[in-house]
């Protein structure tokens, strides 16, 4: 991966310009019933979604912890290890070739948090897939069936504002042994000056390849204030964090990594942001932008209050 896994696919093409651009991925030939049939057994317990975010009775959340990794690392970055992030979701799409085009967060047991872009006007079926580090392994780990999208009510497509999405699993995966979820951050939580860690299966560098195993990368958070500095000026907002390497670049996200994690060690691994865009890959002067997870914790909290969240 780049330097850094998937920033938000926003590639930038020869121009000063923003252009959006999705990485695909097209899967050896598995038909999208093969994979709907690799869910693991609690698969079975299939739940509509619920007019009404009634919040969840938890009975798994004394013995469950978020942000805590499994123990066992995109350019710049190493292989990701025995599901050391166990939060980490390959986001999955098409019928008949499915493919992974972005990635996700596992926030709670019946929840993924997204990028908007990835979802915003999606009408093929998607599917979420953890625990399988390596994308061509037979074991499947956990998959789950999409069945609710919700976008954030803000979301702006031209200024890439509001870049988020939750994603209402089939089924709740179940928080026992190597699954966790990553833990959210404290309203208006500031990251800036601390390095936060990218992760995801996007290309390895701008224009290459995509990666069969899960990549990790580390990369300085910057103030929003040093982000207007560099070629984003304006663009950046206050809902939008920033992290990579300016004066030199080397380290970041590309396409295919959208939607993913950007996660700060502080005791328990916090989701600091979501994928959502940059200038290429890993480029100087422009570090990848995320959406600022912190600054939509009520809308998130509200609209997956009835999936069970962890102990933080």
């Amino acid at each position: 991966m780049r330097s850094k896994l998937t920033l938000l696919s926003l590639l930038l093409l020869g121009c000063c310009s923003l252009a959006l651009a999705q990485y695909e991925y097209q899967a050896p030939a598995q038909s999208y019933e093969e994979l709907l049939n690799s869910v693991d057994a609690q698969a079975e317990l299939r739940a509509r979604p619920s007019r009404g975010k009634q919040r969840a009775q938890c009975s798994t959340k004394a013995n469950c912890f978020c942000g805590t990794p499994n123990t066992n690392r995109i350019v710049g970055g190493q292989v990701v290890r025995s599901n050391k992030y166990p939060w980490t979701a390959q986001l999955i799409k098409g019928r008949h070739y499915p493919r992974l085009f972005c990635g996700g967060s596992l926030i709670n047991d019946r929840y993924v948090l997204t990028a908007a872009h990835c979802v915003h006007g999606n009408r093929d079926p998607i599917t979420v897939r953890l625990l399988q580090v390596d994308r061509s392994s037979g074991d499947p780990g956990i998959v789950r069936k999409v069945v609710q999208t919700i976008i954030h009510p803000s979301y702006d497509s031209n200024r890439i504002v509001n870049d988020v999405a939750l994603l209402r699993l089939e089924s709740p995966v179940p928080l026992t042994n190597n699954m966790r979820p990553v833990c959210l951050p404290e309203p208006n939580h500031n990251f800036d000056g601390k390095t936060a860690t990218v992760a995801g299966w996007g290309l390895v560098k701008e224009g290459g390849v995509t990666s069969n195993y899960l990549q990790e990368v580390s990369v300085p958070v910057i103030s929003n204030q040093q982000c207007r500095a560099t070629r984003y000026k304006d663009k950046i907002v206050e809902v939008m964090l920033c992290a990579g390497l300016v004066k030199t670049g080397g380290k970041d996200a590309c396409q295919g990594d959208s939607g993913g994690p950007l996660i700060v060690n502080e005791g328990r691994y916090k989701l600091a942001g979501v994928v959502s865009f940059g200038y290429g890959c890993a480029q100087a002067n422009a570090p990848g932008v995320y959406a600022r997870v912190s600054k939509f914790l009520d809308w998130i909290k509200r609209n997956s209050a009835d999936g069970c969240y962890c102990q933080s």
